[in-house]
């Protein structure tokens, strides 16, 4: 009985390895078996591709680009090279337009000290020279880049007015590095450019062909738009904008469109807000916009107009008193990659921008500018449209210290339908509750929603491009932190003691998609609560050197050293509920109410949550220096305004209990099925914060206007610059529960049971910390600084740089001939690497210069080093994993079990493989290129230090950039190729 005991809990015991080995592979989601139609937004089309090789193209002249075919591909559905622009060459061939975007101070340097701002043209060239040629450039309703064929000169020399029209999409850019060889067209890369036949719909065919420089030939240049229920139509003649379609009189709108009747179709003037100097040279349409070059004399700009804007109080006299210089932006733009919100684009024909220098380094008032100026810009386009009553609630919110924020938190905050779920009909429920909010913040971005196009259709817009790896995520965050402190008592030398209460609830819901690489898309609906609640006493000693003052005001430095005991809780609970379909399954499931049937709800889909209950009794020293502004209030108590700290505390957890249970309800249950409940005791943990504190601190002073120490306002409401844990010096755990399952049975045998569970944990460890993959996240100014190699302990060793001239290929001595062949392939592999990092650094440069947290938006790129174990770890890895399946399978057919021998056989394989991984290495396998882009919208009261209220809405995107691909010999000794993909 007590073998069978044994057996039994061994069983458990080894199971624990072999659920680390098989952990990975259990996370997929099964696809659900839905019946809706395919979605294919328009009839298929011929498509083809063709390879361009881009070649460098000098602008010396930003005059010599051709403007009226300009597009800034920004306004397409294309997150490839989004952040450049595109016109047609002297012979209709595509030409990108690259230059780089500058931030306010490097802005005006280039401009005024640097030679100002250039530009680089690339030239996407077929090496077969049968590449399309075209005569005109635009982009339609959908966001698709549309060219309009150019036909060719006949004998007559007469071109035939003939409208062919294809969609140009741009799907990757992509270079081999073969080290070994020579090519003469080292630098050249290669754009994978698509082209699909695009036939529009009668109301949205337009006549551009005056706008082509190439040929002059008399023809119209007329674009056909929607405009709030109307089609109407815009034409360029004699330097003039004329309309039909309109009705007499017209208010301006808001900034979305619909479909509808035209009703007039005499043509009438719409006066611009243009000098009598200046020439129109084009109009085209972009996205719902209409972009006009217009020649200033000394300089061309481009403008672009709303049809909402047009307006007109008389009859018939039609007015736009306001042309932006931002082009409409489709959605990989607007979330986080708008170059446009920096002082200067990097695009040529665009003025420089004062007003959109970055915030983000201004102490304590950075978010409350953004705020100013987005609804301040609000207002300055409602006055240009004689909007006065909408201009004067815009800058009400651009003075709003937060009650806006106050407002929306509350309803948010007490809102149940977004608690973190307990079960799937509750998340079902919570979901359809709450998904209309996410579709409207996502429908701010994504246009087209009230131009007759569906919901599901605009999800469907967004997830079809989407690449492995990727996702887009729509949050709705909002939080409460209070804080409430009295002086409680004094000690000698007049020290006084502060009590104070640290409060906080957070909670949020968001929604993100992903794409697997068998064209499933995973929705994953996530809800957290977070709730805190610190309370203690603290007591500093210290000093505030007054440097200057003026009566009611000084300014001072301050250095004080503060000591705090607490007592703090918190819970947290997460819930995630997730489910697959196909792709083509998208549209219809969102246009049917998000419709899960019980059948579906129960075998293909999933709900984890994890609840997270902490209570610890601890202390903190905290020393910081500080830059003070204070304000009397009264002769016993000041203001500080505001209070600018960096300091760093010291943390010393007497004790610390953490409660975690985690449930899992998996594929064909609505209970749950799997829980672990955790309970661990820690003992005297150590830790170190640096912490930034931007805030205003009310405190209380004596009459001599003397502070000794401030009060512990804000320990749990920091920014933190650096963190580091410490491990305890201390720790057990009270219990575990899967040892609890079987204590009644364990008997006798328990101890030695406890001693095998023990050295397999250890085991375990060893694998965990040896994986066979492992990955290295870096900021992305480390592009260029391959590292080909991780040493045991996870440091890079060997640069690929270091590489180039040493040891690379011995020179043989067999004979002159085999000698100079192998000189040459060095110097080859010496060349071809060089090239390889050149491009990398001018690729991080690129990325960099993009990088931004400005005016509620993000652009953060960074990459991901993919490594894994050489051959020699490997098999190292491989023998443990053998050796641990051999001694359970011994001993499960073994009559007699020995317990001692197998802790014996435990302990020898864990000595020799620690021994063995000691010199293991890994080796790289790829490099990511990634980053995450945001915009937001926030409604936040004022940082004080008595409470604080925040209302966050974010569409975030998750995007790969690039990929390096190192692809080795057969004998995995040395990097033979490299391939690169880029996205940007």
């Amino acid at each position: 009985m007590v073998n069978e005991v044994n057996r039994a809990q061994l069983d458990l015991t080894f199971s624990k390895i072999k659920k680390a080995e098989t952990k990975s592979n259990d996370s997929s989601i099964s696809n659900i078996n839905t019946t809706h139609n395919v979605y294919s937004t328009s009839e298929k089309k011929n498509s083809f591709q063709y390879d361009g090789f881009l070649n460098i193209k000098k602008i010396e002249n930003v005059k010599k680009i051709n403007a009226n075919n300009y597009v800034y591909l920004g306004s397409t559905n294309m997150s490839l090279l989004n952040n450049m622009g595109i016109t047609l060459d002297d012979d209709g061939s595509l030409l990108l337009i690259k230059g780089r975007s500058h931030d306010l101070f490097s802005g005006i340097y280039q401009k005024y000290a640097n030679g100002g701002f250039k530009y680089q043209g690339l030239h996407i060239e077929n090496e077969k020279k049968n590449d399309i040629k075209f005569k005109e450039l635009y982009v339609d309703h959908n966001g698709d880049l549309i060219g309009n064929k150019r036909e060719p000169i006949g004998n007559n020399h007469i071109v035939e007015n003939k409208t062919q029209l294809y969609k140009i999409k741009f799907n990757k850019i992509e270079k081999e590095y073969d080290l070994n060889e020579f090519s003469l067209n080292d630098n050249r890369e290669k754009l994978i450019v698509e082209y699909e036949e695009y036939i529009p719909r009668n109301n949205q065919q337009h006549d551009l062909s005056n706008i082509n420089n190439i040929l002059e030939l008399k023809e119209n240049n007329i674009i056909n738009i929607c405009r709030d229920g109307l089609n109407i139509s815009l034409k360029l003649k004699d330097n003039q904008l004329l309309t039909n379609g309109l009705p007499a009189l017209l208010p301006s709108q808001g900034d979305e469109v619909d479909n509808g009747q035209q009703n007039n179709i005499q043509e009438y003037k719409i006066k611009l807000p243009l000098k009598k100097q200046d020439k129109i040279l084009a109009i085209k349409p972009i996205l719902d916009k209409i972009q006009l070059v217009v020649d200033k004399g000394d300089r061309i700009k481009i403008y672009y107009l709303d049809p909402l804007n047009i307006f007109s109080t008389k009859h018939y006299c039609y007015e736009v008193t306001r042309l932006k210089q931002e082009p409409p932006l489709s959605f990989y733009s607007m979330v986080g990659e708008n170059n446009y919100k920096k002082y200067h684009s990097g695009q040529p024909f665009s003025s420089q921008t004062i007003g959109n220098f970055s915030s983000r380094h201004i102490p304590f008032l950075s978010s409350f500018i953004d705020n100013a100026r987005l609804n301040i810009n609000k207002a300055k386009e409602q006055y240009a449209l004689k909007e006065y009553k909408t201009m004067v609630k815009n800058i009400a919110k651009a003075v709003d210290p937060g009650f806006r924020g106050l407002f929306c938190n509350i309803r948010q905050l007490f809102n149940s339908s977004t608690n973190a779920y307990n079960s799937k009909q509750m998340a079902l429920h919570g979901i359809k509750e709450n998904i209309g909010k996410s579709y409207s913040l996502l429908n701010r971005v994504v246009k087209g929603i009230r131009n007759g196009i569906t919901q599901g259709e605009v999800i469907y817009s967004l997830v079809k491009d989407l690449k492995e790896k990727e996702s887009i995520t729509i949050n709705h965050h909002n939080d409460v932190r209070a804080f409430f402190g009295i002086n409680a008592f004094h000690l000698s030398n007049g020290m006084g003691v502060n009590a104070f209460l640290l409060a906080s609830y957070a909670k949020s819901h968001a929604i993100t998609l992903s794409k697997d690489k068998d064209n499933k898309i995973t929705f994953s609906f996530i809800n957290h609560q977070n709730n805190l609640l610190a309370a203690g006493l603290s007591v500093g000693i210290g000093e505030y050197a007054k440097k200057w003052g003026e009566e009611s005001m000084n300014y001072g430095y301050v250095t004080p050293i503060m000591a705090s005991a607490l007592l703090s809780a918190s819970y947290a609970k997460k819930s995630n509920f997730s489910f697959s379909l196909h792709i083509n399954d998208v549209s219809n499931f969102i246009n049917k109410g998000v419709n899960l049937t019980e059948n579906q709800l129960i075998s293909h889909s999933t709900l984890e949550t994890h609840q997270d209950m902490s209570i610890s009794v601890g202390s903190e020293v905290r020393s910081e220096a500080s830059i003070d502004v204070d304000v009397m209030l009264t002769p016993d108590t000041q203001l500080t305004v505001p209070r600018n700290a960096i300091g760093v505390n010291f943390i010393f957890n007497l004790l610390k209990l953490n409660l975690n249970i985690n449930k899992f309800i998996d594929y064909g249950e609505l209970d749950i099925t799997k829980q672990t409940k955790k309970v661990d005791l820690d003992l005297l943990e150590l830790g170190v914060d640096f912490y930034r504190d931007l805030k205003f601190t009310p405190s209380t002073t004596n009459s001599e206007n003397i502070v000794q120490w401030y009060p512990l306002a804000s320990v749990k409401d920091f920014e933190l610059m650096l963190q580091k844990r410490v491990n305890s010096l201390l720790k057990f755990t009270l219990f575990e529960n899967e040892k609890l399952k079987n204590e009644e049975i364990l008997g006798k045998s328990r101890k030695d049971l406890k001693g095998i569970y023990k050295r397999v944990l250890k085991i375990n460890r060893l694998l965990e910390k040896f994986p066979e993959k492992y990955q290295l996240s870096n900021n992305i100014n480390k592009l260029d600084s391959i590292y080909l190699n991780l040493s045991s302990d996870k440091k890079p060793i060997n640069n690929l740089k270091d590489n180039i001239n040493k040891n690379i290929i011995t020179t043989l001595s067999q004979g002159k001939d085999e000698s100079f062949q192998t000189q040459i392939t060095k110097e080859n592999r010496q060349h071809n690497i060089s090239l390889f990092l050149s491009s990398l650094k001018g690729r991080k440069e690129t990325l960099s210069s993009q990088e931004k947290n400005n005016m509620n938006e993000k652009f953060k790129p960074y990459l991901i080093a993919n490594y894994q174990l050489n051959e020699k770890s490997r098999l190292i890895y491989t023998e443990l994993r053998n050796e641990i399946n051999h001694l359970i399978e011994e001993n499960r057919d073994a009559e007699q079990i020995n317990l001692d021998k197998i802790k014996k056989s435990l302990d020898d394989l864990y000595t020799t493989y620690k021994q063995r991984f000691a010199n293991a290495e890994y080796q790289i396998t790829s490099t990511d290129i990634m980053s995450v882009s945001e915009l937001s919208y926030k409604k936040k009261t004022l940082p004080t230090g008595f409470i604080r209220l925040g209302n966050k809405k974010v569409i975030s995107h998750s995007q790969v950039k690039g990929s390096i691909d190192y692809i080795y010999s057969e004998d995995r000794e040395r990097i033979n190729k490299i391939s690169t993909n880029y996205y940007y």
